[in-house]
Formats: structure tokens, sequence, C-alpha cells
């Protein structure tokens, strides 16, 4: 493959685009051989002649085109309901005059000049994960039955160019927490995401509640130590921005996590009995008792995040309204539409819980 800008070619990135190999595979395929470039295969041979290149366009701004597509399919499940919540929870929380140790909020310049940093880190840090967790072997066939549409399954992308993009990612992610003040939030993810995936702590019922808990609340501390300025200060060297109480909130967030994101998995059941290792909820004690489990739970943490934070009636009426009707659809609406819908509803209600500082720091 020639790698061309204004019809001329450009060795240097038709090499830089090599590195990524040629491998794909067909997911008409009910049990796919992944192949990548370094299978041994003759180069000259028919079969890796019909082998799909990673970046098959002719030109630079197609490669880039193509590029982005990939990433964006990789990420776009989580975007607006994972690093949304994990940036809105960073400014939310540090406009609370409780969970700062600096005596004064950000002001309003302030804020917007450190949004894109927060946004920038969380995309990085979510791709990290997302292209970790669905290279894995038993993740392809999970994705081939409950998101088909994934880079991986749909044969955009084989495993073994996702493994190489993450050992390009790693090392410009960690440069950039270390910009932006979190480097020590970066490498815990790295950690985190190793644990996860790679040691298969995914498969672990406990150690999957632990780490996605903990993981959540790492998540969530980076875009908030970087919404009170710790790359511009490199506070984090010198003393700690957050107060006990932010991180008392960036624990209980942690545990609201864990306790209700059982609500993801029922919706995902077929594919998750396709892993022999997998273990959620809904597969252990079953569909009708996760429902019920988390029709309680739901509602109740919107309680505990009222009271914590004193928030007004006007708006600690609605949060615990909205999780009472997430409640009644798990137990009323059982079907695989529905409970897509109930999920999606879950994501927006953890949006609102997370504004809670910020509504009861203007409201003071």
């Amino acid at each position: 493959m020639s790698t061309t800008l204004h019809n001329k070619p450009i060795p240097a990135l038709g090499r830089l685009w090599s590195m990524f190999g040629t491998g794909s595979w067909h997911p008409s395929n009910p049990t796919p051989k992944l192949k990548s470039d370094d299978d041994d295969v003759d180069s000259r041979s028919p079969e890796s002649l019909t082998q799909k290149p990673l970046l098959p366009a002719g030109s630079l701004m197609g490669n880039v085109s193509a590029m982005i597509r990939i990433i964006w399919t990789f990420t776009k499940n989580d975007l607006f309901t994972f690093s949304l919540q994990c940036v809105l929870f960073g400014v939310a929380l540090s406009f609370a005059k409780d969970a700062r140790t600096a005596p004064d909020p950000p002001t309003l310049k302030q804020a917007l000049s450190r949004l894109p940093g927060s946004c920038l880190f969380q995309f990085m840090s979510q791709l990290l994960v997302n292209l970790d967790n669905q290279r894995e072997p038993a993740s392809v066939v999970e994705d081939s039955i409950n998101k088909p549409w994934r880079p991986i399954p749909s044969g955009m992308i084989t495993p073994d160019q996702t493994r190489r993009l993450l050992l390009c990612l790693v090392p410009l992610y960690l440069a950039l927490g270390y910009a932006l003040g979190v480097w020590n939030i970066a490498l815990l993810i790295v950690i985190a995401v190793f644990i996860y995936n790679d040691l298969g702590g995914s498969g672990e019922l406990l150690v999957r509640d632990i780490v996605l808990g903990i993981s959540y609340i790492i998540y969530q501390m980076g875009p908030l130590r970087i919404a009170l300025g710790s790359g511009e200060y490199r506070a984090d060297m010198a003393g700690d921005l957050v107060s006990p109480r932010g991180y008392a909130w960036a624990a209980m967030s942690g545990l609201l996590v864990v306790t209700t994101v059982p609500i993801q998995d029922i919706k995902d059941q077929e594919g998750d009995r396709q892993r022999a290792n997998r273990k959620t909820m809904p597969l252990i004690i079953g569909d009708a008792a996760t429902r019920y489990y988390l029709a309680v739970t739901i509602p109740f943490w919107a309680v505990v995040g009222t009271l914590f934070w004193g928030t007004p009636v006007w708006y600690a009426v609605p949060l615990v309204a909205y999780g009472l009707y997430i409640s009644w659809r798990l137990l009323a609406k059982r079907n695989l539409v529905d409970d897509e819908a109930s999920w999606r509803n879950w994501t927006r209600w953890q949006l609102l819980a997370y504004a809670l500082p910020a509504v009861s720091a203007l409201t003071e």
C-alpha cells in the first residue's frame, strides 16, 4: 500500500501504516479465525492478497479518515454513557466548597479553559480501555452477538492490529497525564486495565466488581484534578487539591456504579452466556432477582446523594423520581429493546446524580 499526498508517495507514512499489519477476518464465519500479519502466510498467496489492510485508502486524508472512523467505532458506545459522566463529575465537584482544599472555586474562565484537557484525558482513558477490552478473544465472540458493528467483529481491524495501536497509545497517554499533572492517575488506569482485561479480572465476579468500583473512582479523579488546576500549578506534587469530603463523594460514586452497573448486564445476557468465564449478576442470581435488586439500589443512591449534599427539594425530588421510574421500567418492561432503553435512562440518571455537588454549591 502506498500513501500519497497531492498524488506524491510518502514512503515514511507508508512504513508507519504498515506497522499495523494487513490481517482481517470475515464476520460471516460464526467462529472466525482471527488473522494477523504475524500469521505464517505466504505474502504472495491468494489468501494474503485478499486480506484487507487497516488503512486501505490511497491518500493521507483518506487514511486519517479511516483511522478516525475506527477510533470512533471503538469508543462511540461509551462516550455519552461513561466519559461524559466522568467529566461532569470532575467539573461539578470542583465547584463544591467542601470537596476542595482551595478556598475559592474555579472561575468561569478557568473552568472553560480546563475543560478541553479534562475531555481529552478522559477520552484517551476510555480509548485505552476500549482497545484493550475489545481485542480479547472472548470479547470478540461476545461482541459478535451483542455489538456486531464494533471494529473487530465487523472486520475493520484485527486484534493484533489493535494491540499495536495500544503500543502506540500507552506512552502517549502517560505523557498526556504528565503534562496535565495527573501522571499518577494515568499510571493507575493503565494498571487497572491490565488487571481487568489481561489478568482476567473481568471474569471473576468479586474481583470484577472491586476493580470496576476502584476504576470508576480513578477515572473520575483525573477530570476532577484537571478541573481544579492540577496541570497548571503542579499541585499534585505540592499538595492535594481534593478534600476528605471530595474523596468521600468519589468513593460513594464508585459504590453507586458497582451496585447499579448490573443494569447493563441485563441487556447483554445472550452474549455473556457465550463466554465460559463470564460471571454477571443476571447469570448468577437470575434475571428477575437482578431486576428487583436494581429497583432498590437505584432510588437508594438518589436519596443518599441528595442527603449527602443537602440538595434543594426542587432538584432532589426529580432525581429520586427518575430513579423510581427506572425501577418501574426494569420490573414492568422486560424485553431487549426496553432493557436497552432502561440502561440509557440509567446513564442519564447518573449525569443528574453527578451534578449534585454543583447544584448544591450554586444554591448556597
